[in-house]
């Protein structure tokens, strides 16, 4: 019975229920949903013996009996109806699974094949047996009755979607592969549609390499535009950078793209922060005849890839800063980023690019050379490019209020950052930042309250790099308010010291804050952040002591072990070059703090420093 017509009689049974059936009908629902199967039976099958050919109470009757596993029952029922609708392919559909589940097999495949022979060329009747070969875990069967009903209807394209889905199910990702293959070269257009189904089981290695062999296979018959993307796509997700350039310089051939397509997966993988991929692809693409427009986009791309690539690797030397490195070393490292960055300034002056690139050079300089006075200078710079969007100068205005800050003037500070936190046009984290950075100023002056209450309207959003300062900020100042007022206003007069450089100043008021009170909550913190700074003045030694003396006065109280462990690990790595001592305090964090979220890092580290591959 088709299934529009099936509900069209379902509403009419249901329209033709007198008061009294109907109030018996909710009766049984009611007994059905609460598991009190054998009472909703009894109901049913008096309402279906007043009605015969009513369908609702015929479907009611028939899933209590397969709910009581009265399975001889629902064939007797089945076999009735069908000497009224001998034609419905669903009651066979009904018929073999009330034989399969009372253990007659050979009965219940003769009743499904009877669905089939009645129309043979049907394609609904196909559909409805496969899925109901699917609710009684016949997936091999299911997959056949669907290619079987291909050929019956002579349609090798029929079906495509259900069997790629069961098969992805059966965990053949070859066989779904192949099916959702058919679907693109039926409907080129789309290729979302097929990456989002793929993406159900290409994140499993074996998942993903089935899919990638069943492409590439496929692209040994037909040079396929959308099979290089697909391809392109699977070599994504599995973050094998090198096998999926090798596939966009593919597309980029195929498509004529001179250029755009490799440019394209530039921006793609440097926004996955594959930076090294990024680079080498920017470079090629400004190799390749790029159409005018897209030149300056990639040039500003490689500059920002190059940047990222020297960041990166700074990154892990952890807290072993560029402050205790000689500038000349630091300077050389990004000199070629800051070059390219120039060189857009001149080539492109007074344009988008022009701004931006101003900007990144500004970043270097504060963040990479600590050059405070040079990253001013060109933040200003940045704020007279025409060419400059109201986010880009909003970005400004955050930096310049950072060096205000690291200048002790808080006044200009506090008025740069008030002037972003309420602009309506800025972006919500540009106003969560703002709103973090005022916290940090009132954390500063002593305000504990006001900090708290700013923090307190930060949505914090995880993807930005503030996020986790703000948190962590929060959870400290509620942790020690109530317990150590006085003791936590001198922390945040040593963080302000520390934010203007003063590292030696504020590590030794911290000193005296363990000093003065030893039993405060804060005193363990004073002491991590004694350690950070004088490893960012270049006292290894003093560094260590430290460390050291936190993990013996405070270990059975503190929850700061395991980031002491790691810097210790860290200080004896990069700052004193003693690699068997760093080994034993990253293995002691495994073993004292094997829950903690630095465990996989300090893993990395004691393979790298033992010479094993990582």
């Amino acid at each position: 019975m088709p299934f529009i017509l099936l509900l069209a009689l379902c509403a009419q049974d249901l329209r033709s229920q007198t008061p009294d059936a109907q109030a018996k009908f909710q009766l049984a629902q009611g007994f059905e949903q609460a598991g009190e199967w054998e009472r909703a039976e009894g109901l049913y099958r008096e309402l279906l013996t007043r009605e015969p050919s009513n369908y609702i109470y015929f479907d009611g009757v028939h899933r209590m009996y397969m709910q009581l596993k009265k399975y001889d029952a629902a064939v007797m029922l089945i076999q009735d109806r069908l000497t009224h609708f001998p034609a419905d392919f669903t009651l066979y559909g009904m018929l073999g699974t009330a034989h399969y589940r009372a253990g007659r097999e050979t009965q219940a495949q003769e009743s499904w094949e009877k669905a089939i022979a009645l129309n043979p060329a049907n394609q609904q009747s196909y559909r409805v047996i496969a899925s109901v070969l699917i609710e009684n875990r016949l997936l091999e069967r299911a997959a056949g009755m669907y290619r079987r009903g291909r050929i019956a209807c002579n349609d090798l394209y029929l079906f495509t979607i259900e069997l790629s889905q069961l098969l992805a199910a059966s965990m053949d990702y070859a066989g779904a592969t192949e099916e959702y293959l058919r679907w693109l070269q039926q409907n080129p257009a789309q290729i979302g549609f097929v990456q989002g189904r793929l993406s159900a089981f290409s994140y499993k290695d074996d998942g993903r390499a089935a899919a990638i062999a069943t492409v590439r296979k496929a692209l040994k018959t037909r040079q396929d535009l959308r099979l290089y993307e697909l391809l392109g796509w699977l070599h994504l997700e599995g973050k094998e950078y090198a096998n999926a350039f090798d596939v966009y310089r593919h597309i980029d051939d195929l498509s004529t793209a001179n250029g755009g397509a490799v440019l394209g997966f530039a921006d793609r993988v440097f926004r996955e922060r594959a930076y090294d991929a990024a680079a080498l692809a920017y470079r090629e693409a400004l190799r390749s005849p790029l159409q005018p427009g897209q030149i300056p986009r990639a040039k500003y791309g490689y500059a920002c890839a190059l940047m990222e690539v020297q960041a990166t690797a700074d990154s892990g030397r952890g807290v072993i800063l560029s402050t205790t490195r000689p500038v000349s070393e630091t300077r050389t490292r990004y000199e070629g980023a800051v070059a390219a960055f120039t060189a857009l300034t001149e080539e492109y002056p007074r344009s988008e690019y022009s701004a931006k690139s101003l900007y990144q050079i500004g970043m270097v300089q504060l963040r990479q050379y600590e050059d405070m006075d040079s990253a001013l200078r060109y933040f200003q710079q940045v704020l007279t490019e025409p060419a400059i969007t109201p986010t880009g100068r909003y970005d400004v205005q955050l930096r310049i209020g950072e060096i205000l800050v690291a200048r002790a003037d808080t006044v200009r500070a506090a008025t740069t950052f008030s002037a972003v936190a309420g602009a309506p046009d800025a972006t919500p984290d540009q106003n969560d930042e703002a709103q973090y950075r005022l916290a940090e100023l009132a954390f500063f002056n002593g305000r504990i309250d006001d900090a708290v209450r700013l923090l307190g309207t930060i949505s914090l959003n995880v993807q930005h790099d503030y996020t986790n300062d703000a948190l962590e900020l929060l959870a400290f100042l509620q942790e020690n308010v109530a317990t150590a007022p006085e003791a936590l206003r001198s922390f945040a007069r040593a963080e302000y010291l520390a934010r203007q450089r003063k590292n030696t100043e504020a590590a030794a008021m911290l000193e005296d804050i363990v000093q003065r009170f030893p039993a405060a909550v804060v005193a363990d913190d004073a002491l991590l952040r004694t350690g950070a700074l004088l490893t960012a003045a270049g006292r290894y030694a003093n560094a260590v002591s430290v460390y050291e003396r936190l993990l013996a006065d405070f270990r059975e109280n503190s929850n700061q072990i395991d980031r002491a462990l790691f810097r210790l690990g860290e200080v004896q790595q990069f700052g004193m070059h003693d690699n068997a001592r760093a080994i034993l305090a990253y293995e002691r964090l495994l073993a004292e703090r094997p829950q903690s979220i630095l465990v996989h890092e300090a893993r990395k580290r004691i393979r790298f420093l033992r010479g094993e591959t990582l």
